[in-house]
């Protein structure tokens, strides 16, 4: 059987879907690898996205932390005239005429 039989036995209409065929398959094929690069892209963008904003939270929560430390409430404790004391003072009482 010679090489040429196969093409002359293979219909016109035949030949012309096998191609339209390749040419969907392979279309499709390069328009997923373009949407999974996209999809990637915007993957990278939201971890970078989310890192940022992990690292800012984590220093608005050390800032947080330094204006309301203990160490910081002492001072200010101090400033006010305050003592420190482990002994209790008088209860409070709060007349409820007034």
């Amino acid at each position: 059987m010679s090489e040429g039989a196969f093409l002359e036995n293979v219909s016109t209409l035949r030949f012309s879907l096998l191609i339209l065929a390749v040419g969907a398959v392979f279309t499709l094929y390069v328009g997923h690898v373009h949407a999974t690069t996209d999809l990637y892209n915007q993957l990278q963008q939201a971890r970078t996205e989310n890192q940022r904003l992990h690292l800012k939270h984590n220093r608005l929560q050390g800032e947080f932390g330094r204006q309301v430390g203990p160490s910081v409430i002492y001072e200010r404790a101090r400033e006010l005239g305050l003592k420190g004391s482990v002994t209790y003072g008088p209860p409070i009482t709060v007349d409820p005429a007034e």
